[in-house]
Parts: structure tokens; sequence; C-alpha cells
């Protein structure tokens, strides 16, 4: 995937138009995110073979046990990951929830990730790994 030449303006459109989006299975979670978001700043949809497939959280899991979690699904649509510290803007992260391992978006020095009613922020050191877009 190459970033588009506009890519930073294309990223911060991307993040404040679905910045009230609500979580979604299927249609607005996590990996759909950043795969929506990826797709806008490059042009090519890393998500496109779970696209449709799914719109609950049964089959949300039943994807990502297939798969090998959140870490396997990420690393099947953007390669090794790398650690942390090397996330850029733009660069995919993993983070802890509450519920569990989450993807989410490096935005420079945070990170924007699907919550419940729509975009939330969390601080950069938050990241266990990065895959490098």
């Amino acid at each position: 995937m190459q970033r588009l030449i506009d890519w930073p303006t294309r990223l911060t459109d991307f993040v404040e138009a679905r910045r009230a989006r609500a979580f979604s299975w299927g249609e607005s979670d996590c990996c759909l995110f950043v795969c929506d978001g990826i797709e806008a700043f490059t042009g090519a949809d890393p998500g496109a073979r779970w696209r449709g497939v799914y719109s609950s959280e049964k089959g949300a899991r039943r994807i990502l046990r297939d798969n090998g979690g959140v870490l396997g699904v990420a690393t099947l649509a953007f390669g090794p990951a790398v650690p942390a510290p090397l996330a850029g803007r733009g660069d995919v992260v993993l983070v802890d929830t509450p519920y569990g391992d989450a993807l989410a978006l490096c935005v420079g020095t945070a990170i924007a990730a699907q919550g419940a009613l729509g975009i939330e922020f969390l601080p950069l050191h938050v990241a266990r790994a990065t895959w490098k877009i």
C-alpha cells in the first residue's frame, strides 16, 4: 500500500468524519475503522476480504478465532508487526481494551480508536505493536 500524496489531509478528514460514528459490528468496529482509514489515505482496502462477511459479535469472533485473533488479522492485512515505539502518523497500532485487543490508527502523538459512541483518543504509549503503512 502506498500513501497518496495528500495522505495527511485525508487521514485528518477521515478521523473527523468518523468522530461521532457509533460502533457497529461489520461496519464500524475496530478492524474496519482502521481499514476504512487506510483506504481513505491509500486508496487500497486491506479489509476487503472481511467486508460483508459478518454483522454480529459472534461472526466477528469466528473470523478472529479462525485468523489468530486481532493480531493475526492485522498481520494478514498489514504484514509483520514492528515494535510499538516505531509507530508514526498513519500507522496501525494494537491496544489493550477492557474488551480485549483492538486496532487503532496513530494520528501523531495520539491514537484514534473506534469507541462505542465514536472515536476515542488514547495516548500513543498504550500501543503494544505497530504495523507500518
